[in-house]
């Protein structure tokens, strides 16, 4: 198994642009650290996010990690083996002209901006829960269910974005459902694919509201597979794709929100339409009535949505992804036995 376990120096505030760190063969086995998006630097009540992480020194990857093999057009499926808290506590914020209920540059008011806080939550693996206090000294308790804000590959075009940004390379998406056993698909933009992670989450609600999630540094191990870009259930994707055991998702970008739902009620329809040879119209029927939506940002320079369809409901139970999430399932499955 290949360890990536950056120096303080070494960590990325971009996506794209930069030399890769490491370099591993496609299907091998990788343990990646991650830091928080505050790079570990707010640790307490007391600490200021925007003195110890300023814009746009936040949200540090890891990465890029040049997959070999990965031809510019291929799609990369990358399965999340497992994430473990890299430490015992993590960290929340609410903070000036940020967040769903703040006014911004976007959407301004005339309200004063919201004062600045933090809070500090611990982990209790034990109880599968993460626990902070109020200022007069409650409990506030929440599941502990760790995932992954941001990952993503090197953007098209040569372009350069910031961390923060969630496109159709991946990104910053604030999606929950890129948790352990979950498979990301994503089109490389460039040989080698470029593989960036970070963000990890301790915990979050739909739509991270208050404008972070429980930050908190992660261990993750993943395993990736290549679809060639000549490959049927290559073709058409151009959005972020998840798989599990049980659901196919459809991840879309965008701002205002509807045009990200737009874009993954498309990107979903599209799949299940190839996937199980149905009409468009009969596709765009089964997930009209079948899917579940769920908002992954309400705060970040676009904002993200995740459509997901049942398993269960596709008609002749189809090869998804010429069986990539299978068969990483499948070596999960023997690695752990």
């Amino acid at each position: 198994m290949t360890r990536i376990h950056p120096a303080p120096e070494r960590f990325a505030f971009t996506v794209g642009g930069l030399p890769p760190i490491a370099a591993v063969e496609v299907g091998a086995e990788i343990e990646v650290f991650t830091e928080d998006c505050f790079a570990g630097r707010l640790n307490s009540v007391t600490g200021r996010p925007r003195e110890v992480a300023p814009f746009p020194r936040v949200n540090p990857l890891t990465g890029p990690i040049e997959l070999r093999g990965v031809r510019r057009g291929d799609v990369v499926a990358i399965h999340l083996l497992e994430l473990t808290p890299a430490r015992d506590w993590g960290v929340s914020t609410m903070s000036p002209s940020f967040g769903a209920l703040s006014g911004t540059r976007l959407s301004p008011n005339l309200q004063p901006e919201t004062s600045e806080h933090v809070w500090i939550w611990s982990v209790d693996a034990a109880a599968g829960a993460v626990r902070t206090r109020t200022a007069d000294g409650r409990e506030l308790a929440v599941p502990l269910r760790p995932f992954h804000g941001t990952m993503g590959v090197a953007p098209a075009h040569g372009e350069v974005r910031t961390s923060a940004v969630p496109d159709a390379f991946g990104g910053n998406l604030d999606v929950p459902a890129l948790a352990a056993g979950t498979t990301l698909y994503l089109r490389a933009n460039v040989d080698g694919a470029m593989l960036y992670l970070g963000d990890g989450h301790f915990a979050q609600g739909d739509g991270e509201f208050a404008g972070t999630a429980v930050e908190g540094a992660m261990v993750t191990r993943l395993r990736t597979a290549v679809l060639a870009e000549e490959h049927l259930a290559a073709r058409d994707v151009d959005w972020p794709r998840m798989e599990t055991d049980d659901e196919i998702i459809a991840v879309g970008v965008g701002r205002p929100l509807e045009d990200a739902v737009r874009v993954a009620v498309h990107t979903l329809v599209r799949w299940v339409a190839e996937s199980c040879e149905l009409a468009p119209q009969d596709a765009y029927q089964l997930v009209s009535q079948g899917c579940s939506a769920r908002i992954g940002n309400l705060v970040n320079p676009a904002y993200t949505v995740s459509v997901s369809l049942p398993k269960a409901l596709l008609p002749g139970r189809p090869v998804l992804m010429d069986g990539a999430h299978d068969r990483l399932r499948g070596q999960r499955a023997e690695a752990d036995a």
